[in-house]
């Protein structure tokens, strides 16, 4: 229930600031890549902590959303040339 809990929380705090960010500025490529990296790391966390059965098969989908979004967004930043200036930082 404790990890119910958590992804609820976090849930709400992201949309929240999802909400916030699209009334700020336009979000760069690389911020947006920098973001989605952490969420995969987050899903990765999640998933190697999921004890209750029920929770498996939503870790898994999280992070193989958060593995697609990291990779959809990298092919982008490659496409259009930024990559190594990216990586390099």
């Amino acid at each position: 229930m404790k990890i119910c809990s958590s992804i609820w929380n976090w849930a709400c705090k992201y949309l929240v600031l999802k909400e916030e960010d699209e009334s700020k500025k336009e979000v760069s490529l690389e911020d947006m890549l920098q973001d989605a990296h952490r969420e995969v790391q987050e899903a990765e966390n999640l998933f190697d902590r999921v004890e209750d059965e029920e929770m498996i098969d939503y870790a898994i989908l999280n992070l193989q959303a958060a593995e697609k979004r990291y990779n959809y967004l990298l092919k982008t930043i490659k496409r259009q040339g930024k990559a190594e200036e990216f990586l390099e930082s």
